[in-house]
């Protein structure tokens, strides 16, 4: 049995990385969960080029929670940013066009434009936003490690033929 483990934190560095680029940025936001768990595949993929020997169900699932939490890290430095307004804002003129389009009026849009037109947020909201995106994104991040792993984790070999001379009675 090979007990070597796999290098986690370098897979989850790279694929949260780009997972958490690509979920702040604006039009691309939309898509934060797809890219949550693509970067957790290709950290997967990564782990499973560096490592030799064949991994694990669980090896992908901590791949991918490491590559959820760096995710939440990256995306909520992101928030911080101006690219954070922009997708606020973007976000705001996605709810008034579908309010204007559905001709239903939307209470809530006085508090997302407010939310829009600041840049900043108290720290107690962006730890809180933290705590939960990392929830979040490690969650999809472990969807994304096993199927990373199946995708591509290095199978086990077959066992091979008994011994020649050896004798396999069982009774």
């Amino acid at each position: 049995m090979n007990n070597e483990r796999p290098e986690y934190l370098v897979p989850a560095l790279i694929g949260g990385g780009v997972a958490g680029v690509l979920s702040g940025m604006p039009v691309l936001y939309c898509l934060c969960c797809l890219w949550i768990i693509a970067g957790a595949v290709l950290g997967t993929a990564i782990l499973a080029r560096n490592t030799s020997g064949p991994l694990t169900a669980g090896d992908g699932a901590i791949s991918g929670a490491l590559t959820g939490i760096v995710a939440a890290i990256v995306f909520t430095v992101l928030e911080m940013s101006p690219l954070g307004a922009l997708n606020r804002n973007f976000v705001l003129r996605l709810a008034e066009r579908w309010a204007q389009a559905s001709g239903q009026s939307v209470p809530q849009l006085a508090q997302l434009r407010q939310l829009g037109a600041g840049t900043g947020r108290t720290l107690p909201a962006l730890i809180l936003g933290l705590f939960i995106s990392a929830a979040i994104f490690a969650v999809l991040g472990i969807l994304g490690g096993v199927i990373g792993v199946s995708l591509f984790g290095k199978k086990k070999p077959p066992a091979g033929p008994p011994p020649q001379g050896s004798t396999n009675a069982t009774v």
